[in-house]
């Protein structure tokens, strides 16, 4: 039986609507907090040379989950777009954030865009590698890449850093940075810079999960200071439209 995203996506969102339902789900709620402090941490370097900042910037942000992208581009001030293949997703955040936009969209389906809507940054953490099927992937950039002008950033996390194509469970597929340039490169995106995400964080270790929980601040800390990317774990990589609509 083939795997089936958006069932998936729903049954566990419905099960639980916290970062750890969208986050890690083999470690605590807690855990999970400090993954996603890292990557305000990152989302903030990615931006940090933007000369008029995001405001008023047109984001899209794909696989919205639980809405932790979608407050702090508002927090910004960005006009956002927030759209999940999980109906559960788009219910809560749809009563949650009126000044916002949700839509139910599967990104990786041939109708997984928004028609004649152009973006200034798409946003798409976590989200691209639970797309299992080079079909999808592909059909992802090429609706992404229809969203997107002269100048749009594409801020997106798989494992760049990695030599091949990991398949570490039925929902994941990690794809490393040839196949990023492949799919997006035919429609005028270049990579502009990519980071380390986690180092320390995100990963087991050969101890009780318990103790990871318990020392996941100090893995933090440890990511803050890291430099260096690593293949075995997550970056997060910025990609800038550089031909097409204007």
């Amino acid at each position: 039986m083939s795997f089936d995203p958006v069932d998936y996506w729903n049954k566990r969102l419905d099960r639980e609507f916290t970062l750890k339902g969208v986050g890690h789900t083999t470690f605590s709620n807690g855990y999970n907090k400090w993954l996603y402090a890292r990557k305000e941490n990152l989302l903030q370097q990615v931006f940090a040379g933007m000369p008029d900042g995001l405001a008023g910037k047109k984001v899209l942000d794909i696989g919205c989950g639980t809405g932790f992208f979608v407050q702090r581009y508002l927090d910004q001030g960005a006009k956002v777009t927030g759209v999940d293949i999980s109906r559960k997703s788009i219910s809560e955040l749809g009563r949650k954030h009126s000044d916002a936009e949700f839509r139910e969209l599967n990104i990786s389906a041939p109708d997984g865009r928004l028609s004649d809507r152009f973006f200034d940054v798409i946003n798409m953490w976590d989200v691209m590698y639970h797309i299992v099927d080079d079909a999808g992937f592909e059909q992802a950039c090429a609706n992404i890449a229809s969203m997107s002008r002269e100048g749009t950033l594409f801020v997106v996390t798989d494992l760049f850093a990695s030599d091949g194509i990991i398949r570490p469970a039925e929902h994941v597929a990690f794809r490393t940075r040839r196949e990023y340039q492949s799919a997006l490169g035919k429609f005028g995106y270049e990579e502009v810079f990519t980071l380390p995400l986690y180092r320390f964080l995100n990963r087991s270790y050969p101890w009780p999960d318990a103790l990871t929980n318990l020392l996941a601040p100090v893995f933090y800390a440890m990511d803050n200071l890291n430099r260096k990317s690593v293949p075995y774990n997550l970056c997060v990589s910025v990609w800038e439209c550089r031909k097409g609509k204007s």
